[in-house]
C-alpha cells in the first residue's frame, strides 16, 4: 500500500482494498496480520471516500446552469440506464 502522503490513483486504492477483502476472507492469514491489514483497509476506504465526495463537489460545480443556479438531474438507479425508465 502506498504510505501516507504517496500519490496513488482511486483505482489502484480499490485494486488494494481488493486484495486485503481477498486475504482476509481467504482464512489463510493469521490473526496479527490480518488485523494490520484491516487497518490498512479503513484507511483505504477512508481516501476512497474522500476522492469520491472530491469528484461529486467537482461535478456539481460543473453541473452549474448559466444563471449560477446549480442543475441536479437524478441519476439512474444501479442497474439502470439513463433514460429507459427502469
Amino acid at each position: 500500500m502506498a504510505k501516507n502522503g504517496a500519490k496513488r490513483s482511486f483505482e489502484q486504492a480499490m485494486k488494494e482494498l481488493d486484495g486485503i477483502v481477498e486475504a482476509i476472507e481467504g482464512g489463510e492469514v493469521p490473526l496479527a496480520e490480518a488485523l494490520e491489514q484491516y487497518e490498512q483497509g479503513i484507511e483505504l476506504i477512508s481516501y476512497c471516500q474522500k476522492v469520491l465526495r472530491e469528484a461529486e463537489q467537482k461535478i456539481a460545480k460543473l453541473s452549474k446552469g448559466l444563471d449560477g443556479q446549480l442543475k441536479i438531474d437524478e441519476a439512474p438507479e444501479l442497474g439502470e440506464q439513463a433514460g429507459t425508465g427502469g
